[in-house]
């Protein structure tokens, strides 16, 4: 149990808070901190949005309902009832089936141009290592995976498409990621996943959250259309 922690509170913008630890190395896992203090926090319903990220949270707030002040006083009487509860190691790791094909993996083939790699060489070095999820955002369910190997390190598209089918497998930066629910995006798409990763009816929804372990496992074009989630 963490609670020994001193926040620090910025003012992001015009109705958003930044939150952050003034010293980190005192909780080892910063994704699960924020994550957990993001439930706390909107447990409280008196936010619009609250997002975690790696080793800081984002809260926005309504303008038109309440001050900055008052909601920074709000804010800061949450965070000093908050207790983190650290959770055990994971153990488990997700095995997500991807198919790396032309037909879904839309910006493979250039990326093989750009990096002058092989597809299988691509292939293996997406599927080699054991992800950490980093976080979720921007869009529902969208999982930021880490660390890419830097041999695919890629920029983003000059122009983002905009409707991602769901599943759909996507490289930038030093980061993977997964459009589990689909929608506008633009990072490199090298495959698509056949596994739904968002049960509507679940009390939780979305089958990867922060703190997590992802491992990316290639399979065909038949075992992708033979798949059964």
């Amino acid at each position: 149990m963490i609670n020994s922690v001193t926040f620090r509170i910025f003012d992001f913008s015009e109705n958003i808070f930044l939150i952050s630890l003034k010293e980190k190395n005192k909780t080892p896992n910063l994704t699960d901190f924020f994550f957990s203090l993001s439930k706390h926090l909107r447990a409280s319903k008196k936010w619009i949005e609250v997002v975690s990220g790696e080793d800081s949270l984002i809260i926005k707030y309504n303008i038109s309902d309440i001050t900055n002040t008052n909601a920074k006083k709000i804010l800061e009487n949450q965070l000093a009832e908050f207790t983190y509860q650290e959770q055990q190691k994971v153990t488990s790791i997700l095995e997500v089936p991807i198919c790396y094909s032309e037909e879904f993996g839309l910006d493979i083939q250039n990326l093989k141009v750009e990096k002058d790699l092989t597809i299988q060489e691509i292939v293996g070095l997406h599927s080699s290592v054991t992800y950490k999820v980093k976080m979720i955002g921007f869009t529902p369910g969208f999982a930021y995976l880490g660390d890419l190997q830097s041999k695919l390190f890629v920029s983003r598209l000059s122009k983002p498409r905009v409707n991602l089918v769901p599943g759909s497998v996507g490289i930038s930066g030093n980061r993977t990621g997964i459009y589990t629910l689909g929608g506008p995006g633009g990072w490199r798409i090298i495959g698509r996943t056949p596994l739904s990763l968002f049960k509507q009816k679940k009390k939780n929804p979305f089958a990867i959250l922060p703190g997590m372990e992802v491992k990316f496992k290639p399979i065909t074009t038949e075992e992708f259309e033979s798949f059964s989630s």
